[in-house]
């Protein structure tokens, strides 16, 4: 039982095929050319003997093709009907001692080696392999870049030639994440050029792969960077308290932490804006990575109310704000005043007046009392003195005191506060 046909040899072939394709590095398009020059090249236009079965020959080993090219088909054999040609490897015959042709067949037969009429491995290593074309390859050193937002990273890009490669090189980069960009330092280069990659202040933060593409003509290779793009270093300010209640002529102070964030460690320098007339803003430091003090100050005179004290911080170009609500409280103080306001008195006499103090925003202190601009031979004397709430002055003339009208001042004192009032006195006969 017998078997063949394009089922046997298709397949057959497509391995051959295969292992030429290997051989090449590549596909090989229609290759019946190529099989048709080989041929052409083994046989001529009469035939080699040396690799056909014919005449009682045995087919040589270096044969690509193994055909009938002239008269007839002859098989290698051993034992009957087989002649020994050369005493060792014999044909197929009809006479063990003669070379009688067992099979005649025309020429162009095939089949005669036992696998089609290809040595397989001969035809592999004797296809043609077109020459290799100049080529590149990209590579980059480093190939892995971290940057910070705001900043830039470098990686130096090489061209590798092959086969004689000698031209320039266009470089660009794809893949790059909203807000970085790329440029090279020589472009286009035949050897080398170097990649900046800078990262905005907003940049998008994550890792990245960015394909660098070189193209020469219509030869193009990449290389790929693996690019992490890291948040900048920030920072936030923050008050403790946020609210500051003073009184006029004292002080009160926050704490201002500085708040660092992705590694930030600069100096940040501390303003305050917003404060209300007669009140200072020191800080202790003024430049700081840490905390600072922020004493507010009022004076006396200070504007009371409440109101927004804005700190800012500066660090380079990040500017950051916080806020404190300030409010300023009135001074506890007092007035003086005087009932009644007129005295007349006479010579040898003394006459009486009552001196009030009226005290504000919660003034609790005494009050040291004394008179000025007394004629001559009146005297001045209060019970109390001092006092918190009134007291009775009492002015006495000598025999021999001034005559006239006088405005007598009436002065009270207490913990640096000042306040006057005035009586008129009169003395008479």
């Amino acid at each position: 039982m017998g078997a063949g046909g394009t089922s046997f040899a298709s397949p057959i072939m497509a391995g051959v095929q295969a292992l030429i394709n290997q051989k090449a590095c590549g596909r090989q398009g229609n290759p019946a050319p190529v099989y048709y020059q080989l041929a052409a090249g083994e046989y001529g236009s009469v035939g080699n003997s040396s690799c056909n079965s014919d005449h009682g020959n045995a087919v040589a080993s270096s044969c690509i093709f193994y055909d009938v090219t002239s008269v007839d088909m002859d098989v290698d054999c051993v034992g009957p009907n087989c002649f020994l040609a050369d005493g060792s490897v014999g044909v197929l015959s009809t006479s063990n001692s003669s070379f009688l042709p067992a099979y005649d067949t025309g020429v162009g037969w095939d089949f005669a080696t036992g696998i089609g009429t290809i040595n397989a491995a001969n035809l592999v290593n004797n296809w043609p392999v077109a020459a290799p074309q100049p080529n590149f390859t990209l590579s980059a050193s480093p190939a892995s870049l971290a940057v910070v937002q705001g900043s830039s990273g470098f990686s130096s890009i090489s061209v590798a030639p092959q086969n004689g490669f000698a031209g320039n090189v266009t470089f660009s980069a794809t893949g790059l994440p909203s807000g970085v960009t790329a440029s090279f330092t020589s472009n286009p280069d035949p050897t080398s050029t170097t990649l900046t990659l800078s990262a905005g202040a907003t940049a998008a933060i994550g890792m990245f792969a960015v394909t660098v593409i070189g193209t020469s003509g219509n030869i193009t290779s990449q290389t790929t960077i693996s690019l992490t793009v890291n948040p900048a270093g920030n920072y936030t300010l923050s008050a403790a308290p946020s609210t500051v209640s003073i009184t006029q002529g004292t002080s009160g102070a926050s704490t201002i932490t500085i708040n660092p964030l992705n590694g930030f460690a600069s100096s940040v320098s501390l303003t305050a804006s917003g404060l209300p007339s007669g009140v200072t803003g020191s800080f202790n430091p003024t430049n700081t990575t840490g905390t600072s003090t922020l004493t507010l100050t009022a004076s006396l005179t200070a504007a009371t109310g409440t109101f927004t004290v804005t700190i800012t911080g500066t660090s380079g170009n990040l500017i950051y704000s916080t806020d404190i609500s300030l409010t300023v409280n009135a001074a506890p103080n007092f007035t003086l005043s005087v009932s009644p306001t007129t005295l007349s008195i006479g010579r040898g006499t003394q006459g009486s007046a009552t001196v009030t103090i009226t005290p504000s925003n919660g003034f609790t202190g005494n009050v040291g009392l004394s008179a000025s601009g007394l004629p001559k031979g009146v005297t001045a004397s209060f019970s109390p003195n001092p006092a918190a709430a009134s007291s009775t002055l009492t002015l006495r003339a000598s025999a021999a005191a001034a005559r006239g009208t006088f405005l007598v001042t009436i002065t009270g004192t207490s913990a640096g506060l000042t306040h006057k009032a005035t009586v008129t006195l009169t003395v008479h006969r």
